[in-house]
Parts: structure tokens; C-alpha cells; sequence
């Protein structure tokens, strides 16, 4: 359990890293891809965005609870102190990200965008997880 568990903490750190801002990844929703398709400006980009951040912020709420309740005792602790960390680190890391922006609006796109990314990664790591901690059962 806990080399799975710490191969899911280095997806967490390295996919980050490793990831495109490719807008056509196939982890976000249909509904993001086709508002993002339709928008024709930054403002409009900022909507869906916003729409999609929230979407994913639920996702990892719930990936994370599932994987919580799949843990018992230390390691239970153990990812509720991560997931902390990992909120503290994602919120800077992408604040930073997006300060090479001098747009406004820019900036607060690539902010999000950088979040929901982050999301996707943190989220694929609960199930991972939570699908182990299921198959030792």
C-alpha cells in the first residue's frame, strides 16, 4: 500500500511538470470543449473556465473523499495533510505560472487553466488510490 501510495504522491508532483496547457486534453469536460471553442474572447474564455474550475474542483472533492474512506488511520491522516499541502502549493504554483502574464484577464486565465490541470492530475491520484486500497480487499 505504501509504494502505491507513494507513486501516486510522485504522479502528483511530476505530472504537473511533465503536462502541456493543450486545451484538448481528454480529461476535460465536453461541455468546457465546447464553450471553450465557441468563445471569441478573453472574457468569454474567463466563463467557461470559471465553469470548468468549479466542475473540477467538485470532481476532486469527491476523488478525494472516496480515497479517504478507503484508508484507515495513518494513512488516512497522511492524505487529508497532503491534500492541504497539495491546495497550498497548487494555488502559489499557478499564481506564479500566471504572472508572466501582463494581460489582466490573460493572467487570470492561465491561472485557471494551470488550477484545473492541477485538478485533473491531484483527482487521477485519488482514484488510483482508492482503486488500489478496493483491489486488496
Amino acid at each position: 500500500m505504501k509504494c502505491h501510495f507513494l507513486i501516486a504522491i510522485a504522479a502528483l508532483v511530476l505530472m504537473p511538470a511533465l503536462s502541456g496547457a493543450a486545451p484538448a486534453s481528454s480529461d476535460f469536460s465536453s461541455r468546457f470543449k465546447a464553450c471553450y471553442a465557441a468563445a471569441g474572447n478573453d472574457e468569454s474564455k474567463s466563463a467557461c473556465l470559471t465553469a470548468e474550475l468549479d466542475r473540477q474542483d467538485k470532481a476532486v472533492a469527491a476523488a478525494h473523499q472516496a480515497a479517504a474512506q478507503a484508508l484507515a488511520g495513518p494513512d488516512k491522516q497522511k492524505l487529508a495533510d497532503d491534500f492541504v499541502e497539495w491546495k497550498k502549493t497548487i494555488l502559489l504554483d499557478c499564481s506564479l505560472q500566471a504572472d508572466s502574464q501582463k494581460v489582466a484577464i490573460v493572467r487570470e486565465n492561465t491561472r485557471k487553466y494551470c488550477l484545473i490541470e492541477r485538478s485533473l492530475a491531484h483527482r487521477s491520484a485519488d482514484e488510483v488510490i482508492r482503486q488500489d486500497k478496493a483491489l486488496k480487499r
